[in-house]
């Protein structure tokens, strides 16, 4: 019998045990997963056969015998499986079953048949002994992978609690059996080292469960910092790469210009020497105006679309006209395209083909297909680019094909790669730019040889639904 003092600290004992995990379920009410269930369930069991053994003399034999120790090994069968879980392996429930099925018969064959209460006692010692044995490993396991303070306290408390009971065990092999001169004194260390445990267990066990969720914190921040460097560097080097296009076609871009502001010098210097001479009727002065409107309308656009070509690319989804910007990229490389001797072919009479996207960014990607285009050209007698625009129910699809050598098929898994170039002095950035862009845009590019020689560059977008016209 374990004496009204005994039961008093069995009491204690089950209440400080139905009491913590209690405490890490609420504590862990955003962290609970099957591991905290398993946890907490655990350990309701372990404080239910405690409270049972407390009352022992107040309720039934078999439930203060039998059902505790029954809800003890569950408990810590329990335990075990949570950590388990939490390793990725878990044992299977029907094993578990057929174990406490085991644990009762063995239980109760050593009370029914054998009767002899010291050896039942060891039975159940040793049993709680290699489960908490089990426990302590098992986290000690989880503290060496994590580096985690809180797994070797719990690996801890367990692994003392383990070590009373060879104490335990140990006094019974020393009496052999005989009543101990001090069983009060040996109950209260064991009941100490108990409620002892369960408080660091479980609070290593919470404290397990929130460094988890700090360091998953810590690395969803990291790689949302990491993504909008990886985002923030792209756009820079996308600016950088449109500055330095702009560089290249700085020529072609003073050509342009050089057009309207001459009509212009022109017009007003021809309104300057009528009016001088008095020979300018009031219509010849209407028409010198207009026109010197119309040209400087002209240089407006140009500049327009020139500062936005180069100023940093935001967001700004909006409908897009592919065939015009693609004219309008034609347009910048129109003093390359005549230098170096080579025909575009784009039939005037192509049909609007409108998508969604930020016509900045498609831009860039016409105008890095051109050139490209343009310097394979240069390379052949025969220098032509044929440029086809067409849709279908619902994709857009521009299609631009050079007469240059085509693609080495020796580096053609590499071409389109960062860095990688075959121009003496590109950056290999151009196409790959390109591509992370159509992505963004939910559409891609293909680059390959085409029949009868030269390379082909196929740029596809999704069509805007129902293929309306841009608002006016």
């Amino acid at each position: 019998m374990i004496g009204q003092a005994g039961a008093m600290a069995f009491l204690l004992l089950g209440l400080v045990c139905l009491l913590m995990p209690v405490m890490a379920w609420v504590i862990l009410a955003r962290q609970r997963s099957p591991v905290v269930r398993l946890w907490c369930l655990g350990y309701l069991l372990c404080a239910t056969a405690l409270i049972l053994i407390g009352f022992r003399g107040a309720v039934p034999n078999w439930a203060s015998f039998s059902v505790a120790n029954l809800l003890g090994f569950t408990g810590l069968l329990l335990s075990i499986q949570a950590l388990r879980l939490d390793a990725g392996t878990p044992w299977r429930p029907g094993w578990m079953l057929v174990a406490c099925l085991v644990y009762l018969l063995t239980y109760k064959a050593l009370w029914l048949g054998l009767e002899k209460p010291a050896l039942r006692v060891c039975f159940v010692s040793l049993t709680f002994l290699i489960l908490l044995a089990q426990v302590a490993m098992l986290a000690w396991r989880i503290a060496q992978r994590e580096q985690s303070t809180a797994a070797k306290a719990i690996a801890g408390s367990y692994l003392f609690m383990a070590m009373t009971m060879v104490v335990r065990l140990a006094g019974l092999a020393w009496l052999g059996g005989a009543a101990s001169p001090h069983p009060l004194v040996r109950m209260g260390v064991t009941i100490a080292a108990g409620v002892l445990a369960a408080i660091v267990a479980n609070v290593g066990f919470i404290g397990l469960a929130l460094e988890r969720s700090i360091r998953q914190q810590l690395d969803t921040a990291t790689s949302r910092a990491r993504l909008e460097e990886r985002h923030a560097l792209g756009n820079e080097i996308a600016q950088l790469d449109r500055q330095r296009g702009f560089g290249l076609m700085a020529a072609s871009l003073a050509h342009e210009l050089n057009q309207p502001l001459t009509a212009i010098l022109a017009s007003a210097q021809a309104a300057r020497r009528g009016c001088a001479a008095k020979r300018l009727s009031h219509a010849q002065s209407l028409e010198l105006l207009d026109k010197v409107i119309l040209n400087t309308r002209r240089v407006s656009d140009i500049t327009e679309r020139i500062r936005g070509f180069i100023r940093p690319a935001l967001p700004d989804p909006d409908l897009v006209d592919l065939g015009k910007i693609t004219r309008e990229m034609l347009d910048l490389v129109t003093l390359d395209l005549r230098s170096h001797g080579i025909r575009v072919a784009f039939p005037a009479g192509t049909p609007q083909v409108l998508v969604q996207g930020d016509a900045i960014q498609l831009s860039q990607v016409v105008l890095n297909v051109l050139r490209n285009a343009i310097d394979a050209a240069q390379q052949v007698q025969d220098r032509s680019i044929r440029i086809q625009l067409t849709q279908s129910a619902d994709e857009a699809l521009l299609r631009i094909r050079d007469t240059g050598p085509g693609i080495d098929p020796g580096v053609a898994d590499r071409v389109g790669t960062p860095y990688f170039t075959t121009k003496e002095q590109g950056l290999g950035m151009g196409l790959s730019i390109s591509t992370a862009i159509l992505d963004q845009h939910h559409g891609g590019l293909f680059i390959g040889n085409a029949e009868g020689g030269g390379a082909c560059v196929d740029i596809w977008l999704p069509l805007l639904a129902g293929g309306a016209p841009c608002p006016t």
